[in-house]
C-alpha cells in the first residue's frame, strides 16, 4: 500500500508532462497554419498597396489635359481623387445606396373618449318542459303522432331499437323518481300505452 502512495506524484509528473507536451505540438502546428495563412494576407495587402503606390505616382504628375476637374482613379473599394495641381486627395469611401422605400404600419387610433360597448345580458332560457302526469297518460291514444305526444311533455328516458325492419320507440315516464307508464310508438306513431 505504501509503494502505491509513493508512486502517484511519479504517475501525476508523467501525466503533467504529456500534457504540457501534447499543448505545445497543438500550439506549434497551429502557429504553422496560422503564418500560412498570414504570408497569403500579407502578400495580398503588398498588391493593393503596390498598384495605388503607381497610381498615386501617376496621378502626381499631373493631368495631361487642361480640365478642370479632377479625375477619379478607382483602386479597389475606396476612391483616390487627386487635384488639378497634382496633389493626392483623402481617400473617400463608395457613396451609400440609396435608401430603399420603407413601408410603414398605421396603428389604429384609440379613441379616448368612446364609450365602453354594454353587451345585453343573454336571454333568459326557455322554461322547462312541462311534467308528463298520469292524467296526460291517460290522454294518449293509439295512432298519435310522436310530434303531438312530444307536445305533453319530455319523457324520462327514451330507447330506441330496429325490430323486424320497423323503428320501435320506448318513452318511459316518471314521477318523484317513481315510474308511472310507458308509451311504445312504431314509426313514429303510438302503438300502445301502459298507465301505472
Amino acid at each position: 500500500m505504501r509503494r502505491i502512495f509513493f508512486m502517484m506524484p511519479l504517475l501525476i509528473g508523467t501525466i503533467a508532462v504529456a500534457q504540457t507536451m501534447t499543448e505545445v505540438g497543438a500550439s506549434a502546428a497551429g502557429g504553422a497554419i496560422g503564418s500560412a495563412a498570414g504570408k497569403k494576407v500579407s502578400e495580398g495587402i503588398t498588391s493593393i498597396f503596390g498598384k495605388v503606390d503607381k497610381t498615386t505616382a501617376k496621378a502626381a504628375k499631373g493631368p495631361d489635359d487642361n480640365s478642370k476637374s479632377a479625375p477619379l482613379i478607382d483602386v479597389g473599394p475606396a476612391v483616390v481623387k487627386t487635384s488639378t495641381a497634382g496633389s493626392v486627395g483623402e481617400s473617400v469611401p463608395p457613396p451609400p445606396p440609396p435608401a430603399g422605400h420603407r413601408a410603414s404600419v398605421a396603428k389604429p387610433a384609440v379613441a379616448t373618449d368612446a364609450l365602453p360597448e354594454i353587451v345585453p345580458p343573454p336571454p333568459p332560457p326557455p322554461p322547462a318542459p312541462p311534467q308528463v302526469t298520469v292524467d296526460d297518460l291517460k290522454k294518449i291514444t293509439n295512432g298519435m303522432k310522436r310530434e303531438d305526444l312530444l307536445k305533453l311533455g319530455a319523457p324520462g328516458s327514451r330507447i330506441m331499437m330496429d325490430e323486424d325492419g320497423h323503428l320501435l320507440e320506448v318513452f318511459s315516464y316518471f314521477e318523484k323518481e317513481m315510474s308511472i307508464g310507458r308509451v311504445r310508438l312504431t314509426d313514429g306513431t303510438v302503438s300502445s300505452v301502459e298507465v301505472r
